[in-house]
C-alpha cells in the first residue's frame, strides 16, 4: 500500500465465525466503501472459523475489483492455518504486512 495513498484502517475484534460474518461483512463493505485502500488490523480476532476466512478473501476480492489494496497486519497464525487446510493460503500471500505475537 503506497504510503501517499489514504487507507482505512478496521481493526477486527472476536469472533470471525460463521455467526459473526454478517455484521464483520457489513463493517468491511462500509469501510471499502470509502473509497480508500484497507487495511484490516487482526491481532484481535478469534476465535476464527472457514467463515472468517471466505470474509477476508471476499474483502481482499471487492477491494481489488475495485482498484483499493487491502492489506492484513498482525495475522494470527489460526488463520494462517485455516488458510493452509483449506489449500487457499496463497490468496493471501502477498497481502500479508505483519504476524500477531
Amino acid at each position: 500500500m503506497p504510503a501517499d495513498r489514504p487507507a482505512t484502517t478496521v481493526e477486527v475484534t472476536g469472533p470471525l465465525t460463521l455467526a459473526e460474518a454478517p455484521r464483520w461483512r457489513e463493517a468491511l463493505l462500509a469501510a471499502l466503501a470509502r473509497g480508500h485502500d484497507l487495511r484490516l488490523d487482526l491481532a484481535a480476532a478469534g476465535p476464527w472459523d472457514l467463515a472468517g476466512l471466505q470474509l477476508v478473501l471476499a474483502a481482499m476480492a471487492s477491494g481489488r475489483r475495485a482498484g483499493q489494496a487491502v492489506r492484513l497486519d498482525r495475522v494470527p497464525r489460526v488463520l494462517l492455518a485455516i488458510a493452509e487446510q483449506a489449500a487457499l493460503d496463497g490468496h493471501l500471500a502477498g497481502s500479508i504486512d505483519g504476524l500477531a505475537d
